[in-house]
């Protein structure tokens, strides 16, 4: 990347980081009507995307160590990574989920890819709730 599409990538990668933070507030405020509380176990699905697939495979690296990982080609030259917690679950606070979101944005930052969306599921509530369901803009 020359200077001035790394410099747009970096602005990219912020307002995306913005977007995800608001959206996990979001989020966990549907989990918590829902019936979710810091006992609940939850399990995680999420997907990053990068520009290359060796960054997506730096990434993959990185998280392999915790969570199951792919990756595989997307649209439009994009690379996906995608990850779950399963078959373990996780329980979280509002807290420790919205340092989650934040971690993700920036481990995946620091490889040159993007945290696009995640979701989480209570299988003991019957409950779904995904990032996608959100509008993380301002």
């Amino acid at each position: 990347m020359n200077g001035e599409a790394h410099k747009a990538w970096d602005e990219y990668v912020q307002r995306k980081r913005t977007e995800r933070l608001s959206e996990a507030v979001q989020v966990w405020s549907a989990l918590v009507a829902g019936g979710v509380d810091a006992e609940t176990v939850l399990a995680i699905d999420f997907v990053h995307f990068g520009p290359s697939q060796a960054r997506v495979e730096n990434l993959r690296g990185e998280l392999a160590e915790n969570c199951t990982v792919t990756t595989e080609s997307g649209s439009d030259g994009y690379w996906l990574l995608k990850g779950t917690t399963r078959p373990y679950g996780v329980t979280l606070s509002a807290d420790d989920h919205l340092a989650w979101v934040d971690f993700m944005c920036q481990v995946a930052s620091s490889h040159g890819c993007v945290l696009s969306t995640w979701s989480l599921n209570a299988p003991s509530l019957d409950l779904i709730v995904s990032s996608e369901d959100f509008d993380g803009g301002s």
